[in-house]
């Protein structure tokens, strides 16, 4: 990096070039403070003075390739200015905290030492951003941290509803920028948003010894119209950045001349996100005639004339001017004397202003005041409300002119003569009305039949919720159930009887017995013995012959199953014996629950 022959041949340069720089200025700079092992990084010294020669830092911690020359000059009125930058491309070979020395350049006789720059080394893979210039091809060039990046910068983060906010999207970039390729504009939920417009130029920043080109990207006027914590979204837009590669110079004359190879990228510039606090108007204090206005507001309110003849138009103008959320501010409403007649105002909003223009025409001569156009609005510096009186302001109505033909003219009530062919005003006072004829609306009949039609809305709901419960629990439906099912199977059984079908007639009482206390006990089928049905009836407490008809007729039921003839006994009576039992059950069961 550092070699007799790179000094021999910059300093070459610097003679031939001595004449033409006139800047008074010598400094280093990097591309980020802060860089991981192994992840490259940009060291640059910038000369501004005419120089003749110079000595670069000692780099001992770090590995890399340079110095690689640009420059640039201006002519501003016939003073030309220039700038040489040597930069060098390095990366740190493991983690702490290093300094790079200082610079010396000499201009003539006169000495300049840059400050020395501390550079932190973390552990740990890069986090990068790269792509390509209009191709697939793989490339070496990366994009570091801090090297391009938004930023989100507010007036304020803490304001109430209506208070004027503005917010300016800023991109810092130490990159040479080709174009943007994708941008979503940002959104700002909650607020009502007008864009303003940016400076087309770019500045130079420096932020912690880091020189940054930046620009302002976005900016909008914001006035939130709810209260609570509003977040602004991140943006991410796409630019195009060209950087100079990592290849190091294919020649002699290449390095000589400051010959450089550059690549085109794709990288994403991010905004950091932000959260604003918007609080509520306060209720204390809050005039009556208050409309949402709100900043450091001015009010005036003037007539183009105080005297006309009636049915001629009267034009009041009010204005409202200074710093505040003018798009937001509704129209004053008027309290206008009798007689006045008025339209919806022609709304002018200008740049720190808005005007409302009313067209009033009065219909009755006489002397009139205009009072009551006091204007208030929340001052947004003292936190406070704030009301602006407005003056009486007298208008002199003249008879209306004789020869006009088609004007309204407004007469008081008192001033009419009351004929029989003639319209007249609507009487006032109390008198009494009778009923000229009866009507089904309103009366006891409707009434009736509007009432019975919710009542019996209300007892289908009813009855719908009562059926849907009821029907619900499946264990409780079959339990309802069981009795049904068990005289249907015994209804079977009893056409096996007269059908003479001994063994048949015997399976049939047994399933019907099993299925009636499998679901009205809530025994599973496999479950069902003679002990678990003793047990489970002395614990419903039923009565002792219930249980041992039960478990008798289980008993002779299952014998005659298995062992066919082996059962002798009069059909009918086992069969009524059978029902009387299920139905005594029945009553036991249902009465203990």
């Amino acid at each position: 990096m550092k070699t007799r022959s790179n000094r021999i041949l910059l300093s070459i340069v610097f003679v031939l070039l001595a004449g033409f720089y006139f800047a008074q200025e010598v400094y280093t700079q990097v591309s980020s403070k802060k860089v991981q092992v192994g992840v490259p990084f940009e060291f640059v010294l910038v000369i501004k003075v005419n120089a003749n020669s110079y000595t670069p830092p000692n780099f001992k911690d770090f590995e890399g390739s340079g110095p690689f020359q640009s420059s640039m000059s201006q002519n501003i009125n016939g003073v030309v200015t220039s700038q040489i930058n040597l930069s060098w491309s390095l990366a740190a070979r493991k983690e702490g905290k290093y300094t790079i020395g200082p610079a010396v350049v000499m201009a003539g006789n006169q000495k300049y030492e840059t400050a020395p720059i501390t550079i932190e080394v973390t552990k740990g893979a890069p986090s990068q951003q790269s792509g390509s210039s209009g191709s697939d091809m793989n490339t070496d060039v990366k994009v570091t941290d801090g090297e391009i990046f938004i930023k989100t910068v507010p007036t304020k983060t803490k304001l109430y509803v209506g208070e004027q906010l503005v917010i300016t999207h800023k991109l810092f970039s130490r990159l040479s920028l080709v174009g943007m390729k994708k941008y979503d504009a940002p959104v700002f939920d909650g607020f009502w948003t007008k864009k303003l417009d940016v400076p087309n130029t770019a500045v130079q920043e420096n932020i912690d010894g880091v020189a940054y080109l930046t620009a302002e990207i976005e900016k909008h006027l914001l006035y939130a119209n709810s209260p609570g914590k509003k977040t602004i979204k991140v943006i991410a837009p796409t630019y195009v950045v060209r950087k100079v590669s990592n290849k190091k110079p294919r020649s002699f004359w290449e390095q000589f001349l400051g010959g450089q190879q550059y690549e085109d990228i794709e990288v994403k510039a991010k905004s950091s996100a932000l959260t604003v606090e918007v609080l509520p108007l306060p209720e204390e204090g809050k005039p009556a005639n208050f409309n949402g206005a709100v900043g450091k507001l001015n009010y005036k309110i003037e007539t183009n004339t105080q005297t006309l003849k009636a049915n001629e138009a009267l034009n009041l103008k009010i204005t409202i001017s200074g710093n505040g959320n003018f798009p937001l501010i509704d129209a004053p409403k008027l309290n206008l004397p009798e007689g006045f007649e008025t339209y919806d105002p022609k709304v002018n909003e200008g740049n720190g202003s808005k005007s409302f223009d009313y067209l009033i025409i009065p219909r009755q001569e006489g002397e009139f005041i205009l009072k009551d156009l006091d204007f208030s609005y929340f001052n947004s510096e003292t936190k406070k409300y704030s009301t602006i009186p407005s003056p009486e302001m007298k208008i002199t109505v003249l008879p209306p002119d004789p020869n006009s033909t088609g004007a309204q003219v407004y007469t008081p009530q008192n001033t009419v003569k009351e004929t029989e062919n003639d319209i007249r005003y609507i009487k006032k006072g109390n008198f009494e009305l009778q009923k000229s004829e009866t009507e089904f609306f309103n009366s006891f009949g409707h009434i009736a039949l509007m009432a019975g039609s919710v009542l019996m809305l209300i007892a289908a709901l009813i009855l719908r919720r009562n059926y849907i419960k009821n029907n619900s629990d499946l264990g409780m439906v079959l339990e309802r159930k069981a009795a049904k099912v068990a005289k249907k199977q015994l209804a079977h059984a009893e056409k096996l009887m007269q059908q003479n079908k001994k063994d048949e007639f015997y399976t049939e009482i047994l399933n019907a017995i099993n299925s009636y206390l499998g679901h009205k006990l809530h025994i599973p089928v496999a479950d069902l013995s003679r002990e678990t049905i003793q047990k489970t009836l002395l614990a419903k407490h039923v009565d002792g012959n219930y249980i041992l008809k039960v478990l008798s007729t289980i008993e002779t039921s299952e014998y005659a199953k298995y062992a066919p003839g082996a059962v002798s006994g009069d059909l009918k009576t086992v069969y009524n014996d059978t029902i009387g039992l299920v139905t005594g059950l029945e009553g036991q069961l249902n009465k203990k629950a």
